[in-house]
């Protein structure tokens, strides 16, 4: 037994060894190498005068901030006092001194949601460094990023480009309405093989039915047409204002001045090349400048017939009948936008594009889901004003490539379109070019119901709360034969057209009007309360003061209806222009979600939006589409904006 025991405890002695040995560390080849730091970079530092020095700056509100320096090194960053908002600035009070010392820089990231905070004490020190007698730039070190947001992000493009491309051009322009017109003009006279697709059997599209009505801060035929008509000259820096204000100061002023500026180069243009306009100059609702010149025909179709014209003498290749369904974009490299798919007759087609492509697709007004997406009330019970292309899919496939939007939810209603149907018809357009001449509007009860100055959102939240249907414009016959925006021609079609009423006084005017159904609905307008509405008016004109609803009179100008005929026009708000869309910089590229440029994406037109602000001034939309769709076609071919562009 005690011999069977020592056995055990032999056994027990060597596991306990062999156990020790198997936990001892190793010390073989195995062992891990020792991790070496990167050495610093070594940063030569001016000497300073040490000491501490106390800096007034201004953050939220005046602040002081002590700096305390050694020869070579800032030693301490204290917030001697302050009295920034608090919960606002706490982060930046007591992260911004930290890091300015542990990174020896003042070239620190401010802290979020504390700008000004975080801005002052980086102040401080620099001042504290010059007092010193050192070079802030030796301390100006740029903050390194762990991440990049590029990096850390997917690339935003296409998975599947195509291996080969049915057709090759420098820039490729989709949609042929003013914008896409003036910059195919622009990149083929630039030099470069130009293709202009529409998916309409025509080229024109919302253009062919605009008002015909541009607005310019002066042309070629300006100095004669102010003195023959007694009006004060405008100014671009005018026109500027009340644009900007017409939007509620929600308008990129770079965009507003691109197309101020370059308005009356693209007037003189037309007018070079054929356009006819009429012999008047208006202020419209919204504009304090005589500044808007309306087309012989009073229609958008008579600017588009002389750019097709011009078109022709390029070698810009059109195709109709022909629909963008994709944009192709780089997921690599510069992630450039680089071609595009359409349908065709004959098929699908990838067309690539050397230099640019330009997005002249329109608004949205005419997809009834997109824009009641953005604003609820614009059902289809809406009319809208819109040809049947304004569908707004440009928008959506430049999203799809990153493209970034803008101010989506301010949609205009044009206050003045047929009541019926709500179109803009040629004579929809008199009562927008005649508050300056004195056009007056009146609701069903023969009562003015806003300011006809006013711009187009007041005009028609106005009409749709005046407590009937339709609203109507009155003048007499002075306004006709004197104000130079009304054609005979006109004035007779709209009458056998029955969109025009006429009558040698007002009391019949009245009766003619209830005479008239309006979507099926009959109105009782009092003949007697009309011609009172109208004699106060024409007494505000002599006394050159409206004090019911404060509109400018600017007396000579604005004329009495005093004399028969008399005329009405029913009219109604219709969905009309869509003022959000892509966001793009001053020369017209189309920027990404986060802020940067889409290499090789152009846009111009309403298919943009941060132009016009919550609502865009009439006759403004022209000159905007004709000249950022000329930017377009000039930066895409040579990377240079037009002489006009400040």
């Amino acid at each position: 037994m005690k011999k069977a025991l020592k056995v055990v405890s032999l056994i027990l002695v060597l596991c306990m060894m062999f156990s020790m040995a198997a936990c001892a560390p190793k010390t073989t080849d195995t062992t891990t190498p020792e991790q070496k730091e990167e050495p610093k970079q070594e940063v030569n530092i001016t000497p300073m005068k040490a000491g501490e020095y106390v800096v007034d700056v201004t953050g939220m509100h005046p602040m002081k901030v002590k700096v305390t320096l050694s020869e070579k090194a800032i030693e301490a960053v204290e917030v001697v006092s302050q009295s920034e908002t608090q919960g606002v600035s706490d982060a930046a009070l007591k992260e911004i001194p930290a890091k300015i010392v542990e990174k020896q820089s003042i070239g620190i990231d401010v802290v979020t949601g504390a700008t000004r905070t975080s801005s002052a004490i980086i102040e401080a020190a620099t001042k504290a460094i010059e007092m010193a007698g050192g070079v802030v730039a030796e301390f100006d070190i740029a903050e390194a990023a762990a991440e990049t947001a590029d990096d850390a992000r997917p690339p935003m493009g296409t998975k599947d480009l195509p291996s080969t491309w049915d057709m090759t051009y420098d820039v490729v322009v989709i949609g042929g309405g003013f914008a896409g017109l003036s910059a195919a003009y622009n990149a083929s006279t630039q030099g470069a093989s130009t293709l202009l697709i529409d998916k309409m059997p025509v080229l024109g599209g919302n253009s062919q039915i605009n008002g015909g009505v541009y607005a310019s801060y002066t042309s070629k035929i300006a100095d004669e047409l102010y003195t023959k008509l007694g009006l004060q000259p405008d100014t671009a820096e005018k026109h500027i204002e009340d644009t900007i204000k017409g939007g509620d100061y929600m308008g990129d002023v770079k965009l507003v001045k691109n197309f101020v500026y370059g308005s009356p180069v693209m007037l003189n243009m037309l007018l070079d090349n054929g356009l006819q306009v009429r012999e008047s100059i208006t202020r419209p609702g919204g504009h304090y400048g005589y500044r808007t010149y309306t087309t012989i025909n009073g229609i958008g179709a008579d600017i588009v017939a002389v750019q097709k014209k011009m078109l022709e003498k390029t070698s810009t290749e059109v195709m109709l009948n022909t629909k963008m369904t994709q944009i192709y974009r780089e997921t690599t490299g510069e992630q450039r936008v680089i071609g595009i798919k359409i349908e065709t007759k004959d098929g699908v087609k990838n067309v690539k594009a050397e230099k640019g492509v330009i997005l002249t697709t329109g608004g949205f007004s005419g997809n009834v889901e997109m824009r009641s997406k953005h604003v609820p009330a614009l059902t289809a019970d809406l009319p809208t004003t819109n040809h049947v292309g304004a569908t707004g899919e440009g928008i959506i496939m430049a999203q799809e490539v990153g493209a970034n939007t803008t101010q989506m939810s301010y949609i205009q209603l044009y206050p003045f379109a047929n009541p019926n149907n709500g179109v803009l018809d040629a004579y929809a357009v008199i009562p927008f070019s005649g508050p300056s001449s004195g056009i007056v509007y009146v609701d069903v009860n023969g009562k003015r119901y806003v300011n006809e100055g006013e711009r187009r959102d007041v005009c028609s939240r106005a009409a749709q709360e005046s407590g009937g249907f339709p609203t109507f414009s009155i003048f007499g016959q002075d306004i006709v034969d004197k104000a130079g925006f009304i054609t005979e021609s006109q004035l007779q079609s709209g009458m056998e057209a029955e969109r025009i009423f006429k009558a040698d006084t007002l009391e019949e005017l009245a009766e003619i009007i209830n005479a008239h159904q309006y979507k099926e609905k009959s109105i009782n307008m009092s003949g007697e309360t009309l011609k009172a509405t109208i004699d106060t008016h024409n007494g505000y004109i002599d006394a050159g003061k409206d004090p019911d609803f404060g509109k400018v009179i600017d007396k000579g100008v604005m004329l009495k209806t005093d004399k028969g005929p008399y005329y009405a026009i029913p009219q109604w708000p219709s969905v009309h222009h869509t003022m959000g869309g892509l966001t793009i910089t001053e020369r017209t590229e189309v920027q990404d979600i986060w802020g940067k440029v889409i290499p090789g994406l152009y846009a111009a037109g309403e298919v943009t939006g941060g132009v016009h602000g919550t609502n865009r001034l009439g006759s403004n939309a022209i000159p905007d589409a004709m000249v950022h769709g000329y930017i377009a076609g000039e930066v895409s071919v040579t990377g240079n904006v037009p002489d006009f562009v400040k």
